[in-house]
């Protein structure tokens, strides 16, 4: 599972890897990225923040409460925005 994590990280769903550079709104991007999958390290977030949030059900995540649910989803949606914005 570790390896299947570790080469997760390394690849971005821009197209591109962490050991390469990254200039403008996909280097913010990917920045932003690997920024959540640190911070929800045991979560498959995919390619596509929207899809997470679009198909995420309550209960079914890695959250065990209503609590934890919201800030799951308050944390994805954050990380969207940011990339939305460029900043």
């Amino acid at each position: 599972m570790r390896t299947r994590k570790a080469g997760l990280l390394r690849q971005r769903p821009w197209g591109t890897d962490a050991g390469a550079d990254h200039d403008g709104a996909d280097g913010f991007a990917a920045q932003v990225y690997a920024e959540l999958t640190e911070e929800l390290p045991d979560e498959d977030l995919g390619e596509d923040l929207a899809e997470v949030l679009e198909h995420y059900e309550p209960g079914t995540g890695p959250c065990a409460d209503a609590e934890a649910d919201e800030e799951f989803l308050e944390t994805v949606q954050e990380a969207h925005r940011r990339i939305a914005r460029g900043y």
